[in-house]
């Protein structure tokens, strides 16, 4: 793939983030602290992220670095969803059970 359709899906990841968050541009240009011209230029695939923004986008926004350049990685991003919102307690019983699930897809 070329390196200006990496570029693109890049983009495109953090758009619908964007968007699955309820934020402008504007306000994601502010989060990411760059000018809403730069953060525009990066949605459409036409700038890179650095690698201090790239963890600066995974701080703020919660999306996996992983995701964000590959596209891959989402279950990461969905087990962490999973343990965020499982009290405290029962976060053992929860290992176990993807532990055992694990498992049985080998």
């Amino acid at each position: 793939m070329a390196m200006e359709d990496i570029l693109v899906q890049i983009g495109k990841r953090l758009c619908k983030r964007r968007k699955e968050m309820g934020l402008t541009q504007e306000a994601m240009a502010e989060r990411l602290g760059m000018s809403t011209t730069f953060y525009g230029e990066i949605e459409r695939g036409r700038k890179r992220l650095s690698i201090e923004k790239i963890l600066l986008v995974y701080e703020q926004t919660g999306m996996d670095p992983d995701y964000l350049l590959t596209g891959e990685g989402l279950r990461n991003q969905v087990a962490m969803e999973i343990f965020k919102n499982c009290p405290e307690e029962k976060r053992p019983v929860l290992e176990q059970i993807l532990s055992n699930l694990t498992e049985l897809c080998r």
